[in-house]
């Protein structure tokens, strides 16, 4: 498996393949329009010596980096009124969600993408069965199976759909169960407005520390397996393209709480969210998640999302009262 990026040295603005961007293109002084500026919107297709290309409504279009003035990602587009974070595809979110936890390796099959990290956590070592992997669904799921045992793992896949769907039903779950595999985890996906998430009150004699790398009290009150990890999880964390750091701590200096948020076009997501036991029932969670939202809603990001078992009642409760609902849900196929 590898991960099929342009090279850096082509890239003076941060963009990525295969995401939505807004490019604004100088023109030649004598352009008939005789505006100065022109913007291309659209899904970035390459990004090479040639400069940017772009699919946009109106074609192919092909800047050279000599005539970009700024450029930006940005969310994906909704087709359907209401609000971003109730709006957005399923297939849209999950493609985003990738940003949070990338893996240490990864391979496009067509729409699919492969992730390995190495065993740790499921959503960075499955296949991401989203669109169309350019081929019958029986050879896909052979060559997800051939690459994850080259790398002596099992077969996964994450499967999304509607809250409360038949997951066995699913195509790419019919074919794995069909082969002696099995579904298992359910998981939510849940979104709420940034704005009002970043309502929740902080707790009395206590300050969240916000950093752009993780700190050594942060790494005290991360969660025993992530600490347990640490070196794998330290290389994770460094494939992640804009994350923050948070930490409560004590007026003591006691560091009592973690978690980290990682930024996306228009989204945060919320992870490894984890109180010391001891500490419990006092509020860190709620305080940590707040404040998550306030480092958002300061920078203009509106909408936020996490991910939780659909078992774990105390946590989905806790986001609920913060204003979360639950967008859709997803299940992992093993295939050994």
């Amino acid at each position: 498996m590898s991960h099929e990026e342009p090279s850096k040295s082509h890239l003076p603005w941060p963009l990525r393949v295969g995401r939505r961007v807004a490019v604004r293109r100088r023109l030649a002084p004598d352009d008939p329009s005789g505006a100065r500026f022109t913007d291309v919107t659209g899904e970035l297709v390459a990004a090479d010596v040639a400069g940017a290309t772009v699919e946009s409504r109106a074609g192919t279009v092909v800047v050279p980096w000599a005539e970009v003035v700024a450029a930006k990602e940005i969310p994906p587009r909704s087709d359907r009124r209401g609000r971003p974070h109730r709006t957005i595809a399923i297939d849209d979110l999950q493609r985003l969600m990738v940003d949070g936890l990338p893996g240490l390796l990864r391979m496009p099959i067509g729409d699919w993408l492969l992730r390995s990290a190495e065993g740790f956590t499921g959503r960075a070592n499955s296949a991401l069965a989203v669109g169309d992997p350019g081929m019958p669904l029986a050879e896909a799921v052979d060559e997800v199976r051939a690459a994850y045992g080259d790398l002596g793992q099992p077969a996964l896949f994450q499967i999304a759909g509607e809250q409360g769907f038949d997951v066995s039903a699913h195509p790419v779950a019919a074919e794995v169960l069909a082969r002696g595999g099995r579904v298992f985890q359910q998981t939510f996906v849940m979104t709420a407005a940034t704005r009002e998430v970043a309502l929740a009150r902080p707790v009395p004699d206590t300050a969240v520390e916000v950093l752009p790398a993780p700190s050594e009290g942060w790494w005290t009150a991360a969660s025993p397996r992530t600490v347990e990890h640490r070196e794998l999880v330290e290389r994770l964390l460094a494939q992640v393209h804009d994350g923050r750091y948070l930490t409560v701590r004590r007026r003591s200096g006691e560091a009592v709480a973690a978690g980290r948020i990682a930024y996306s076009p228009g989204w945060i997501g919320l992870y490894d969210l984890h109180t010391l036991p001891a500490e419990r029932g006092n509020g860190f969670g709620r305080a940590l998640v707040g404040e998550s939202a306030r480092d958002a809603d300061a920078g203009g990001v509106r909408s936020a999302y996490l991910q939780v078992s659909a078992d774990n009642a105390p946590a989905i409760g806790l986001y609920e009262s913060l204003g979360f609902t639950t967008h859709h849900e997803y299940w992992y196929a093993r295939l050994d």
